[in-house]
C-alpha cells in the first residue's frame, strides 16, 4: 500500500503504535517546515514529517542509545538520512544541543503517566516510554518554547484525564492551543487521546476538529483512519 511504512524497532520493550501515526496526519506538515522530535523513540513522528510531510529537515532528541541508532537505520532504509539527524541525549538538555528559536515545529508523543503512578514496566525501554522517569510535561513545554521560533508549532499528544493539566502548564510558558482533536477507540466508547497544537500566546481563535474514530470493529480502522496507517494487520 502506498501509505504503508515498516520501521527497525525492538522486539521487546519500547514499540511505537498507531498514535504516532496519528499525531503526524494531525500535525499537518509543511514542506517549509524544519521539524523537532522529542523522545523520538525509532525515529516513526521525524520519518512520517520527512516521507509524507517532505518537510524540509527533522531533527530527532532521544535519551536511549539504542533506539536512537534504530532511528538513523530506518532514516537510510527510507532514503532521507541526508535530511535527518539525531542527538542521544535527553529532551531537558536541548540548550547544550541546539540553538534557540531554529524549528517552526516542534512534536512530541511524550509518555502519558506520571512517575510513580500506576503499573510501571519491568523493562526499562518500556517504562521510559510510558513514564516521566527521564522528564515530564514541564521539562518537554520548556524545550518546545526554547527550541521553536516566534510563528511556530508544538504539536503533541495527552489523555482526557491530563488536558487540565496540559492546558495550564502551556498558558504558563505563554502557550495558546490552536488546534485540538479528540480520539476515541470506537463510536461508543470514551476519548483515549486528545492532539493538540499549541503556539506563542497570541489573539487565537481555538478550532476543534471533527473526532477521530479509530476502529469501526475490532479488525478494521475506520476509512479515515486507513487512508493513513492502511489496513490493521492481524497479530
Amino acid at each position: 500500500m502506498k501509505n504503508s511504512i515498516t520501521l527497525k524497532q525492538p522486539v521487546k520493550g519500547y514499540r511505537y503504535g498507531i498514535d504516532s501515526f496519528l499525531l503526524a496526519r494531525f500535525a499537518q506538515f509543511k514542506k517549509t517546515d524544519n521539524v523537532c522530535d522529542l523522545g523520538a523513540g525509532v525515529g516513526i513522528l521525524s520519518l512520517l514529517a520527512l516521507t509524507r510531510g517532505k518537510v524540509q529537515k527533522a531533527v530527532a532528541v532521544e535519551i536511549q542509545e539504542d533506539l536512537a541508532k534504530l532511528a538513523l537505520e530506518n532514516a537510510e532504509i527510507l532514503e532521507v538520512e541526508d535530511r535527518f539527524e539525531v542527538f542521544v541525549d535527553n529532551w531537558k538538555n536541548v540548550k547544550k544541543l541546539l540553538k534557540p528559536h531554529r524549528f517552526n515545529v516542534v512534536i512530541s508523543n511524550p509518555p502519558y503517566r506520571k512517575a510513580q503512578t500506576g503499573k510501571v514496566s519491568p523493562d526499562r525501554s518500556k517504562a521510559i516510554s510510558k513514564h516521566e522517569i527521564e522528564g515530564g510535561l514541564p521539562d518537554l513545554i520548556q524545550a518546545a518554547k526554547y527550541l521553536l521560533n516566534s510563528a511556530g508549532r508544538f504539536v503533541t499528544m495527552y489523555p482526557p484525564l491530563r488536558l487540565e493539566e496540559l492546558i495550564q502548564k502551556l498558558a504558563n510558558n505563554y502557550f495558546k492551543i490552536e488546534r485540538m482533536q479528540v480520539i476515541y477507540p470506537y463510536i461508543d466508547r470514551p476519548a483515549t487521546l486528545v492532539m493538540i497544537e499549541a503556539v506563542k500566546s497570541t489573539p487565537r481563535e481555538l478550532k476543534v476538529e471533527p473526532p477521530l474514530i479509530v476502529y469501526r470493529d475490532p479488525d478494521h480502522y475506520t476509512a479515515e483512519v486507513e487512508s493513513w496507517v492502511g489496513p490493521k494487520r492481524r497479530v
